[in-house]
């Protein structure tokens, strides 16, 4: 069990999501795992495609940071999702990650559980 505000987390989940998919190729699979990690749940969300550069992986929870440069607004969103996602993620005190090798990225977000939680859920 997890203490946090549901509307917020599904937010997070759909930006997630939503970032997945633009950056997916056409029938592309996009993939949905939750986890327990070190105490944490984390939300995890994989899509194949282009490989984030190693030096941009930290950059990508930045307001407006575009790894790659050549998309605009209109072909790469407002450049705001995932500083969303991890601004949610830290109000609940979790953290926010992101790995790319491979041909496969996954971006996620951990909310802490509830001490003495023994199922995983959210609660609002």
């Amino acid at each position: 069990m997890v203490e946090a505000d549901a509307d917020l987390v599904s937010q997070a989940l759909r930006n997630l999501i939503d970032n997945a998919l633009r950056y997916a190729p056409p029938g592309g699979a996009v993939a949905v795992t939750v986890r327990l990690v070190n105490g944490s749940v984390r939300l995890e969300v994989s899509n194949p495609g282009e490989v984030i550069a190693p030096e941009d992986l930290p950059r990508i929870f930045e307001r407006f940071y575009r790894g790659e440069k050549s998309r605009s607004r209109e072909t790469g969103g407002a450049g705001i999702g995932l500083a969303i996602v991890q601004e949610i993620a830290r109000a609940h005190g979790g953290e926010t990650g992101a790995s790319s090798v491979g041909g496969l990225t996954t971006v996620w977000f951990s909310l802490p559980l509830r001490a003495g939680a023994g199922r995983v859920r959210t609660a609002s």
